[in-house]
């Protein structure tokens, strides 16, 4: 009976609290269904390549994506996607990507990258966006990180790090070693340290460098490996020795069990 009764309950705790996970399980997934602008963190006034996350979390498509480039932040370049049209307003400092046939699908997401110069004081950059869905609402990501739509936020210090992009997009390093570490040691004409022959049968000379063709090594040269060690002949010697030493043992032993 007891059995019986336990099962029972287990059912009913299960019927109760399948509905609650499955809530629960939805509201995580469209609490962590966040625009996203990454990196998180970069320097003053680099040319920073930044890439916008754009995941949709309704079971509608989103065909529209509008940015707002940070006070301070300058834009630079965008990356263009096949499937998408993308429109610059430098007045109103944002960028639009418009998608020309059905956009992002329920269960996917997009990734835009783009180039924007730092501005050269620290502090943050609050990435306002706006998605657009094609039923005609739109989810405002622009509230802190307390918010339900929070907005994207990049910190940027003062050290951008051993290493920084520059307007080409290449790596600069930043602390880069001169190519003469003491500018006293140049000498002020400019003139090196490179010696001049005066003769030209100084010049025709041969010099010491080493043969890099083995084949040109006369036959009779002398090899620079060392001689046998005679360390070496002791050991050979020794152990002939010790080899003797137990045959006359072995011998004498013999001849004792025979008497």
């Amino acid at each position: 009976m007891k059995t019986t009764t336990n099962r029972t309950m287990w059912k009913k705790l299960l019927t109760l609290t399948a509905p609650a996970s499955a809530a629960f399980l939805i509201f995580t997934a469209a609490a962590s269904a966040h625009v996203t602008v990454m990196p998180k963190e970069s320097g003053t006034g680099a040319w920073e390549t930044y890439t916008m996350k754009v995941p949709v979390e309704k079971e509608i498509n989103t065909n529209k994506v509008v940015l707002k480039i940070p006070q301070g932040a300058e834009f630079q370049q965008y990356e263009p996607i096949p499937g998408w049209t993308t429109a610059v307003d430098e007045a109103a400092g944002t960028v639009t990507w418009e998608a020309e046939g059905d956009g992002i699908a329920a269960g996917q997401f997009q990734r835009f990258t783009f180039v924007v110069k730092n501005p050269e004081q620290q502090g943050e950059l609050a990435w306002d966006a706006f998605q657009y869905y094609a039923d005609g609402s739109i989810v405002e990501w622009t509230g802190d990180e307390e918010a339900d739509t929070p907005h994207s936020v990049t910190t940027i210090g003062s050290d951008t790090g051993e290493a920084a992009a520059n307007a080409h997009g290449q790596t600069v390093s930043s602390d880069k070693e001169p190519a003469v570490s003491d500018p006293a040691a140049v000498p002020a004409d400019g003139a090196t340290d490179t010696t001049v022959p005066d003769t030209a049968e100084e010049a025709a000379a041969p010099t010491d460098s080493a043969v890099s063709d083995p084949a040109s090594v006369p036959a009779d040269t002398e090899s620079d490996a060392p001689a046998a060690s005679s360390d070496n002949v002791l050991l050979y010697v020794t152990l002939a020795l010790s080899i003797v030493a137990i045959g006359l043992s072995g011998a004498a032993l013999a001849m004792r069990r025979r008497k």
